[in-house]
């Protein structure tokens, strides 16, 4: 198999990681509701836990996050980690964010991005986790929370010293302040629902 055949395969293989839609399929399974069509109608962790509560929204969050860890772990272990760790790692959101199996809509990609940077650059995505905490404890939206994060993460991981990611983190950070561009035009006009 040539190094392009198994580049190609690898990113489609994260791809449909990356689009299995975990809250949708708790939500359908638990509770025989369809996600898209209540709540928020985001089919991530953050509809389902305020939907139905802890015992489904982390599981979905673990799974998520999950799904980002496990290609980015997998890439990297190959001799051809230098392009398949960002080719697996942008699968894997582009999969998530527009699933096939929800008609190409899907998450925002926070969770996803957790998992793939809990293992590419560990400590700045813990300090990141905290701002995100931080931010929304105080603000009390999730969605602001996010984006705040994200926008950090490229200086915090190029300061810590995880350098090679940088351009990485910040194409996906502009992946998931794409996916939140609703959020902010809500939270702009004051019409976004406190999440907290």
């Amino acid at each position: 198999m040539s190094e392009t055949v198994f580049i190609i395969r690898a990113a489609v293989a994260s791809y449909i990681v990356g689009a299995i839609p975990f809250s949708y399929i708790f939500a359908k399974l638990f509770k025989g509701e369809d996600i898209t069509k209540i709540g928020s109608g985001n089919p991530g962790a953050t509809n389902v836990y305020r939907l139905y509560g802890a015992g489904l929204g982390i599981p979905v969050l673990l799974l998520d996050v999950a799904k980002g860890y496990f290609p980015a772990y997998l890439a990297n272990r190959t001799d051809l980690a230098a392009v398949l760790v960002p080719v697996a790692v942008l699968a894997v959101i582009l999969g998530h964010d527009f699933s096939p199996f929800l008609k190409f809509k899907g998450g925002k990609g926070v969770a996803a991005s957790v998992g793939i940077f809990l293992f590419l650059a560990p400590a700045p995505t813990l300090i990141v986790i905290m701002i995100f905490t931080a931010v929304t404890t105080i603000f009390k939206f999730v969605s602001f929370g996010s984006v705040m994060a994200s926008l950090s993460f490229p200086f915090i991981a190029y300061f810590m010293g995880n350098r090679e990611y940088t351009i990485l983190s910040i194409i996906v950070a502009v992946l998931i302040i794409f996916q939140h561009r609703s959020n902010l035009k809500r939270l702009w006009y004051g019409k976004e629902k406190r999440s907290v």
